[in-house]
């Protein structure tokens, strides 16, 4: 009996290390291979956040968007991303997608088009999507 007592205390703890091993190194999926909640243009998003922030924090926030528009600006804050900022007809804010240095295409630069894909977190001066991705 203490033989089998020992034994499944040591399966356990085998199991147990094994599962938060492999939690510990989880990574989160590619936001290219998500598929996105919503569509929309960047000006209409940074429309429904400044009329109503509340209810467009709802319906957004931790959802991946597929956001169209033409580039602003590409900048490299000290963040180590790099933030590619969508026009939205309004000088003082845009939509900021913010892409690892390794994910960002040569092709998104200033005045040129882009479709991307990011998880919305919310307006701070701007729009804010994290983890994009260009979808061709």
């Amino acid at each position: 009996m203490k033989r089998i007592a020992i034994l499944v205390a040591l399966l356990a703890l085998v199991g147990g290390g094994w599962y938060a091993w492999r939690e510990y190194h989880r990574t989160a999926a590619p936001t290219s291979a998500l598929e996105a909640a919503e569509t929309m243009t960047a000006e209409a998003l940074l429309k429904a956040y400044t009329e109503d922030e509340n209810a467009a924090n709802a319906r957004f926030n931790g959802k991946v968007l597929l956001v169209t528009g033409t580039v602003r600006e590409v900048k490299t804050p000290e963040n180590g991303l790099v933030d590619v900022v969508l026009e939205t007809g309004d000088p003082l804010a845009g939509v900021v997608c913010q892409f690892a240095q390794a994910d960002v295409p040569a092709t998104l630069t200033a005045g040129a088009p882009a479709r991307i894909k990011g998880v919305a977190t919310g307006l701070l001066m701007d729009v804010v999507l994290q983890r994009c991705a260009s979808v061709e």
